[in-house]
């Protein structure tokens, strides 16, 4: 022994560190941001496929798969450890704000607080790993 005493013998608890309150973390940065983007974003897959088969008309094939890439992008960024995550976020928010504003008079307004979300997380995930 080195003569030291603990902290918690002499009735003060120990300092907490930086360290100790990251790693008790369930979801890392941006975790939940990016699961309302996904959310968002299978409900409105969900409703353009139901609005378009009430029209009669099928489903544009290049904006449902966009949607499908987008969650598929989002779920990827979801994952803590995965590299690039950032990256995915940010390209499925950018492609959700676009196709937003493509289909601003039907499910566009979602589809932009889903793209907003996505950036948001796509910038604390990758403020989360600096």
């Amino acid at each position: 022994m080195t003569g030291e005493r603990d902290p918690s013998e002499e009735g003060q608890a120990p300092i907490a560190s930086g360290k100790g309150r990251r790693a008790g973390r369930r979801f890392g940065a941006g975790t939940v941001p990016a699961a309302l983007a996904v959310v968002i974003t299978a409900t409105m897959f969900v409703l353009y496929l139901g609005l378009t088969a009430q029209q009669g008309d099928p489903p544009v094939s290049w904006f449902t798969g966009g949607l499908v890439g987008c969650a598929v992008l989002m779920a990827y960024g979801m994952t803590r450890k995965a590299p690039g995550r950032g990256t995915a976020l940010a390209i499925a928010g950018v492609v959700l704000i676009i196709f937003g504003f493509l289909a601003l008079l039907t499910i566009g307004l979602p589809l932009l607080m889903a793209g907003v979300l996505a950036v948001i997380a796509a910038g604390l995930s990758t403020r989360g790993q600096a």
